[in-house]
């Protein structure tokens, strides 16, 4: 048993190596949205494809050994976390669940926070591009200049972008 915690322990280690390169790459989304810089975007969005794949790799390897470790111990897979496995190992194993259970939280609320300011700023950029085309779409329609309906066209919600009334 004592050897499947310690091969826990590594795979947790490369869980949280790679939620580390997901931070850095949800930042570099973000310095991307902000500059418009579209080939930088595509970049980002592609590794981190590759680390979602990686980290359905090692989340596979995980669970596995969770599994077998639950029926070492007579146990659900479910009702085996850090803090559960914390309780069953000495001092160096401990300190290491410890501070990568202290790591991995902390890592999760970067994530999330990063990931919700990319969020908006994405919502933003659409609701930009959707206003400006509308925009452009509205200035293109050509109309009559003078024309009985002219002024009763006030209230249909189309958009100008120039008041033309005199």
């Amino acid at each position: 048993m004592e050897q499947k915690i310690l091969q826990l322990i590594e795979l947790i280690g490369e869980e949280v190596v790679i939620f580390e390169k997901f931070v850095e790459l949800l930042n570099r989304q973000q310095e991307a949205l902000v500059a418009n810089d579209m080939e930088l975007l595509a970049t980002v969005t592609q590794e981190q494809e590759r680390l979602a794949f990686t980290t359905s790799q090692v989340e596979k390897r995980r669970t596995e050994l969770v599994q077998t470790l639950s029926h070492e111990l007579n146990r659900d897979s479910n009702d085996i976390n850090l803090t559960e496995l914390a309780k069953l190992v000495a001092e160096p194993e401990l300190n290491q669940l410890r501070t990568l259970q202290t790591t991995l939280i902390g890592l999760h609320d970067q994530i999330s926070t990063i990931k919700s300011r990319n969020d908006f700023l994405i919502r933003k950029s659409m609701e930009y591009i959707n206003n400006t085309l509308t925009y452009l779409c509205a200035a293109g329609e050509k109309e009559a200049t003078y024309g009985a309906d002219k002024n009763k066209r006030l209230g249909n919600g189309r958009l100008a972008v120039v008041d033309r009334r005199i």
